[in-house]
């Protein structure tokens, strides 16, 4: 009689999502981090082998950036891969607890190969590894090619000898790599600013601000670098703190930004600033005390990309990244600038690579969740909460209005949130949405209203555009979840887009199509 063979590791593959690892930090084993951490390490030394890279510092061997966020078991996570580095003969640059841009930039300053254990603006169970091979992001593919690695080594427990080994081996810290960090920053603003020297800077420029780091992994070094930048820093959540004891690090929370609200207008600040858990994501409040949409922020974020381009640009043919999930007026308003906009999956790692195809002349990408990237060659390509949020107060400074006459000349929309539904496991997902944007690629009975669709996208999910508005579902990309939302000028419109995709899901799960029923605008 045959046995059938499961291999150990087999409970994890879940963990391995569509651009980095994530999950239950129950899953995290000592002997798959282990086993894990050797993997990276044949990785990193592998891709040091087939591609020539020229370091900007001096490095005598191939070296990794490893760094880790706030949760309670990542430093411990982050020993385990950077012990397994040194062992395949790699120098490891340790930073300690650090942002994931700042990982990305020290990764610049080498070879390009770095790692940072976070699982980003997660609940505090959750963890995961996020990495860059030659300055590139992993694909999909990239990820699932790694769990088949995994798969080929055997599940070994770390001894107490071992582990002692790889708890007390101390490694070098790249010097002063936040002064460096920081440096970089000012000399971009050095080049931004160097057009505007006879431009005035107005009055309402922001001078007092609130940085609410939400006890991620900015909270120690949002303050000083703000401060450097010339502005009076209040602050909220400033400790390193994997409990996360105001609740999960995700500012696109509409309940996690209370707080940051009632501070901005208690103390007459001129705006604030909400990180996430490892700082690759940034929302906005404003004077009074009012969140700036994604879908407004993405757009302001865009402008300044094109306004501010370097004086050496000279294409034409501008392009702007944007998700799927972001409202209907944001291609209108990026082309009204003279860019051309492009919808996009949903994905930060996606779109760090559509930018560095720079045959695509795209010169920034943001997503509706909070991640924006500017690929204009003042700072590093990644997306950087602490430097884009830096980039709107620098061009807020020369603008005749302030922000809340900039974005009362907006057009205006009611929107849901970005509603997370979950999901039993991701087959479930993925079979929900194979059927539902093959019901949307029909003619179906709904859809043939006066309430006309005028355009059926399916690159990621299903997106139903209409003349006032729009409609999308997906997959998540970092959990068991369907993800929807539902955008229109005004709640009548909303509504009727709503009642679409209720009946497209009442053909699947009438539980899914009750659920989507019951999202409320925000």
């Amino acid at each position: 009689m045959n046995t059938l063979f499961i291999h150990p590791f087999f409970p994890q593959k879940s963990l391995f999502k569509a651009y980095d690892i994530r999950g239950d930090v129950t899953l995290f084993t000592d002997d798959f981090v282990w086993s894990l951490a050797r993997v990276f390490a044949e990785l990193f030394v592998y891709a040091h082998q087939t591609t020539a890279t020229t370091p900007t510092l001096a490095a005598p061997k191939p070296t990794v950036i490893i760094g880790y966020d706030a949760r309670q078991q990542s430093q411990e996570i982050a020993k385990y891969m950077a012990y397994a580095c040194q062992q395949a003969g790699l120098v490891v640059q340790w930073l300690g607890l650090t942002t994931t841009p700042m990982m990305a930039f020290m990764a610049q300053q080498f070879s390009g190969n770095g790692l940072m254990v976070t699982a980003s603006h997660s609940q505090k169970h959750i963890n995961g590894i996020k990495w860059l091979i030659n300055h590139e992001s992993p694909s999909g593919d990239d990820v699932q090619q790694l769990y088949e690695a995994l798969i080929g080594y055997k599940a070994i427990v770390p001894d107490d000898r071992l582990i002692d080994a790889i708890r007390q081996t101390t490694y070098s810290t790249p010097k002063d790599f936040f002064a460096a960090y920081i440096q970089a920053i000012e000399q971009a603003f050095t080049h931004i600013n160097q057009a505007k020297l006879t431009q005035t800077t107005y009055f309402h420029a922001p001078q007092q601000i609130v940085i609410d780091c939400m006890h991620g992994a900015t909270s120690d070094f949002a303050e000083a670098l703000f401060s450097q930048l010339g502005y009076y820093c209040i602050m909220l959540n400033a400790s390193p703190d994997g409990n996360f004891p105001q609740g999960n690090p995700d500012p696109t929370q509409s309940n996690r930004l209370t707080q940051l609200a009632h501070t901005v207008k208690a103390t007459g600040s001129d705006i604030g600033l909400a990180f996430d858990g490892d700082g690759d994501r940034v929302m906005v409040i404003d004077a009074q005390g009012q969140m700036i949409s994604p879908d407004n922020l993405l757009y302001l974020l865009s402008r300044i990309a094109i306004e501010e381009l370097p004086s050496t640009y000279t294409s034409t043919d501008k392009k702007v990244i944007f998700d799927v999930k972001c409202s209907h007026h944001v291609p209108n308003l990026i082309a009204s600038h003279g860019a051309a906009p492009i919808m996009t999956k949903t994905g930060s790692s996606l779109m760090r690579k559509s930018l560095q195809n720079k045959s695509d002349n795209a010169i920034f990408a943001g997503e509706l969740s909070g991640h924006f990237i500017f690929n204009d060659g003042y700072f590093v390509l990644h997306d950087d909460a602490m430097y884009a949020a830096a980039r709107l107060l620098n061009w807020l400074s020369h603008q005749p209005i302030s922000l809340t006459d900039i974005l009362a000349s907006l057009p205006t929309c009611i929107s849901t949130a970005d509603m997370y539904l979950p999901i039993a496991d991701n087959h479930y997902g993925q079979t929900v949405i194979a059927r539902i944007t093959a019901l949307g690629k029909k003619p179906f009975k709904r859809l043939k209203s006066s309430f006309a669709v005028k355009n059926v996208n399916t690159i990621d999910g299903l997106r139903l555009d209409f003349a006032e508005g729009f409609g999308i579902l997906r997959k998540s990309n970092t959990g068991s979840f369907l993800t929807v939302r539902f955008s229109a000028n005004d709640v009548a419109e909303l509504r009727h887009i709503q009642s679409i995709f209720v009946d497209l899901c009442r053909t699947i799960d009438d539980n899914l199509a009750e659920q989507v029923a019951q999202i409320q605008p925000v």
